[in-house]
């Protein structure tokens, strides 16, 4: 499935013909479920960002710069952390476990 036929499956989710409606039902849940969690994890990773460029910039002139690569590296990696999960859903169609099965 190409990036903008999974975006379509999500914001138009639609019973296929001879589907049954509790399938149905189950699929929707997933579908809502996927959207609430891609809504979430961008404002996680905004929030994040947002985060780690205050504490850098706070702490640019106090530290040493050898504390200061530790600790940007640290606040990268979070911020990593949470884009690297958005871009496995966005390039490879990978979502959380979580989001796999009927909840």
């Amino acid at each position: 499935m190409t990036p903008q036929e999974t975006i379509q499956a999500l914001l138009n989710p639609q019973r296929q013909p001879g589907e049954a409606a509790a399938q149905y039902a189950e699929d929707l849940a997933r579908k809502l479920a996927r959207v609430t969690w891609i809504k979430e994890m961008e404002v996680k990773f905004r929030d994040t960002q947002r985060e780690c460029d205050e504490r850098c910039m706070e702490a640019v002139d106090r530290l040493s710069e050898d504390d200061f690569n530790a600790l940007f590296e640290a606040e990268e990696a979070k911020v990593n952390a949470i884009r690297d999960a958005l871009v496995a859903v966005a390039e490879h169609d990978k979502w959380p476990r979580h989001l796999h099965w009927p909840l």
